[in-house]
């Protein structure tokens, strides 16, 4: 909770620091699907699992240039069951005079699920994608992100290590959609 309350507070002070000369705002929609890996030192092998599921959430876009754009965002998404809150904060880097933008940065996903002590809710992703503007206010986007913290717990971490292993474990997702911006 502690964690979730924390981002919430970057994401907010990040829309309250930026001199924007304009903000739209928007709703967006679509497709997920999320890889759950972890892998062992006792083992070589790298385990993964797929599931599928939509996302839905809301927006901010931040010109800062004509080229260049800030999009703080909050997306819920449901993959099989299982829910994630998604709070990526990308650059947006539009390419030349065309509606084509290139996307990037950071992002916090929290696992909204009773893991049992045995994975953290939060971890911190990194995100890259592509997009394109239809019109004024509908876009196309397509994103994948990959976990670069280890959801293992420090309390499940701690006992594997006591049996002299070593574990790691992340989720990796892709999502494509559609938005519109008010």
């Amino acid at each position: 909770m502690k964690n979730l309350i924390l981002a919430a507070m970057l994401f907010f002070a990040s829309l309250s620091f930026m001199q924007a000369q304009e903000v739209d705002f928007g709703l967006s929609a679509g497709y997920t699907s999320i890889t759950g890996r972890s892998s062992s030192s006792t083992s070589s092998m790298v385990t993964s699992a797929s599931s599928s599921g939509f996302n839905v959430g809301a927006l901010a876009d931040f010109s800062i240039s004509e080229n260049f754009h800030l999009q703080p965002e909050v997306n819920f998404a449901i993959a099989d069951d299982v829910n994630f809150l998604i709070i990526p904060v990308l650059a947006q880097y539009y390419i030349g005079d065309s509606q084509f933008y290139l996307q990037a940065g950071p992002q916090a996903t929290f696992l909204l699920e009773d893991t049992m002590g045995m994975l953290d809710n939060f971890g911190l992703d990194l995100a890259f994608g592509a997009g394109y503007h239809i019109n004024e206010n509908f876009f196309l986007h397509a994103k994948y992100s990959f976990e670069i913290t280890n959801r293992l717990s420090n309390d499940f971490i701690d006992m594997l290590e006591s049996e002299g292993q070593d574990a790691d474990s992340g989720f990796d997702a892709f999502t494509v959609g559609v938005g519109y911006k008010f």
